[in-house]
């Protein structure tokens, strides 16, 4: 019998992982109303494509934006919604979620979203280390964990699907 290398194996894996995954959340969507299967799919898919998104000149934000609401939604990554507050230390953002994320989440980073016409969407959390050379522009206090905040600006069409927002205004109070 003929061994892989351990890279082989991994190549092999990743897309039962994937395909396994997707199952997964389609079953857990199909408990959903009618047409929510979508929903699962886009809250892994959508992260990724935010991400992706840094790539794309001229959307990295360099700075915090000038305007920000009082309020606003933070998303974990395939995760729940919870209400933040926003404020500012110097000429950086804070962003303070209020609420518990689940206990096995380790979220390493938060992601700013702005559409096109520069208001704030919410901020997306992230497990790991932030985008290489994005800018930080603020920190996200979630629990004891002060994260770093880096931010974009695009089309929120390019990430979500419109019928399942990642920051829904029913989250705030």
């Amino acid at each position: 019998m003929a061994r892989r290398s351990f890279g082989g194996y991994l190549s092999a894996m990743i897309p039962r992982v994937l395909l396994a995954s997707a199952l997964i959340v389609a079953a857990a969507c199909d408990r959903q109303p009618a047409g929510r299967t979508s929903c699962g799919l886009a809250a892994l898919a959508g992260p990724t494509a935010l991400l992706t998104q840094f790539s794309v000149p001229r959307q990295t934000l360099s700075e915090p934006p000038s305007r920000m609401p009082a309020r606003l939604v933070t998303r974990m990554v395939a995760g729940p919604a919870l209400p933040a507050i926003v404020g500012r230390s110097d000429s950086l953002l804070v962003i303070g979620v209020d609420g518990a994320l689940p206990a096995e989440a380790r979220p390493g980073f938060g992601v700013l979203v702005l559409d096109q016409q520069e208001e704030a969407r919410g901020v997306m959390l992230f497990e790991g280390d932030p985008v290489e050379g994005a800018p930080r522009i603020g920190d996200v206090s979630v629990g004891t964990a002060t994260l770093p905040l880096i931010g974009i600006q695009l089309d929120p069409g390019k990430i979500e699907d419109p019928n399942c927002p990642f920051f829904p205004d029913s989250v705030l109070p």
